[in-house]
């Protein structure tokens, strides 16, 4: 004997909706548009590191950026708006997630082999898709965490100047 199987369907209506995304620690969203990067770090903040060499002056190779020579050697370059911080995650696989001020940030510390300087970048999210970059570059003997506690109290004072949004 043979039984008709009949089977159930059914259809969805809609579009299907994408998972939220995870939250991402941003205290106080900033603007981005119109703010000038060489504004965002003064000659006090560098003061521990040690003394400007020349004016800030921005760099073509990172649009929106402003580069920092100190007599003393170390450099300081900062961006905005810069890529945001899950593109610094994926990119820098070997950083760490820290936090600047209630701001989400990727710090990506290293010193490659055949640089003599040690570098830290942190990006900092001020929106879901912008960010603030701000990074140091020592010489010497410096170590990643001596970079990196340089690095920090910089990119607070950068993220403070930025203009709520």
């Amino acid at each position: 004997m043979l039984l008709p199987l009949t089977g159930c369907a059914y259809s969805i209506q809609g579009e299907p909706v994408a998972a939220p995304l995870p939250p991402l620690a941003i205290d106080t969203p900033r603007k981005t548009a119109g703010v000038d990067p060489c504004a965002l770090v003064t000659e006090k903040d560098l003061k521990p590191l040690g003394t400007l060499k020349f004016k800030p002056v921005p760099r073509t190779e990172l649009a929106n950026s402003c580069l920092y020579t100190l007599n003393e050697g170390p450099y300081v370059l900062v961006a905005v708006p810069y890529r945001s911080f899950e593109e610094s995650k994926k990119s820098q696989e070997t950083g760490r997630a820290v936090e600047t001020s209630k701001h989400a940030t990727w710090l990506n510390c290293s010193k490659p082999a055949a640089d003599k300087d040690t570098v830290c970048t942190a990006t900092i999210a001020v929106t879901r898709d912008e960010s603030l970059m701000v990074a140091i570059g020592m010489g010497g003997d410096a170590t990643e965490d001596k970079a990196a506690k340089a690095l920090e109290p910089l990119s607070v004072e950068a993220l403070k100047r930025m203009p709520p949004a």
